[in-house]
């Protein structure tokens, strides 16, 4: 009889081991397909006024995109630049002059999307009638960007007031896969909560068998 339980405890233990390992999985599929973004965290960086911000998207020491924040004849002005070919603003042109898109959350930034430019105007008042940032607020610039021998698509979440001279930069990520994008995409939370699970239960049922 005694036979018969610790074969029926083995039994349960190791279909408790499978579902966990079976929520480990599922986990890791879930880190695979979203895990290759990489987010800044807010970050809420204030640029003052005559002054840039040269931001490192991917963490490798080199500025990606120059956020600007100047002050000429017209007033401010708020830009962007790519710092490296190939590298490209999601842009238009309009009348001769290059502007960045203020893009809402759920764009897709990609191969497709990226350009024409890789600079832009993003504010500059009645100087720029067709910028699209004089007063915006939680806003998305789309890019891709040079790393090395890899192009990579990401975003940076903006809010500013052309007239004020305000320019606040929220927080940004990108696809380190060299796969597009969508602006405002960030790691699933959720993913890393099923992954702890199954590592927990893991865990647990092994303190179980040593106790036996």
């Amino acid at each position: 009889m005694s036979e018969i339980t610790n074969l029926s405890a083995r039994s349960n233990c190791s279909a408790r081991a499978a579902y966990s390992l079976a929520a480990g999985a599922a986990a890791a599929a879930a880190l695979s397909a979203s895990g290759a973004i990489v987010h800044s965290g807010v970050q809420d960086i204030s640029i003052a006024q005559f002054s840039a911000l040269n931001l490192d998207i991917d963490g490798d020491s080199a500025g990606d995109v120059l956020l600007k924040n100047y002050v000429f004849g017209g007033g401010s002005y708020q830009g962007a630049t790519v710092n490296f070919f190939p590298g490209k603003l999601v842009s238009f042109n309009a009348s001769g002059l290059a502007y960045v898109s203020a893009l809402n959350a759920g764009f897709t930034v990609d191969a497709s999307s990226v350009g024409p430019s890789f600079f832009g105007s993003m504010a500059y008042g009645a100087s720029n009638p067709n910028a699209q940032f004089n007063s915006a607020s939680n806003k998305f610039i789309g890019l891709s960007f040079a790393s090395g021998a890899n192009t990579y698509y990401g975003w940076v979440r903006v809010s500013v007031n052309q007239a004020a001279g305000n320019f606040m930069v929220h927080d940004w990520a990108y696809e380190n896969s060299g796969a597009g994008i969508q602006t405002g995409a960030i790691p699933a939370p959720g993913a890393l909560g099923l992954l702890a699970a199954g590592a927990s239960g893991l865990g647990l049922m092994r303190g179980r068998k040593r106790s036996k």
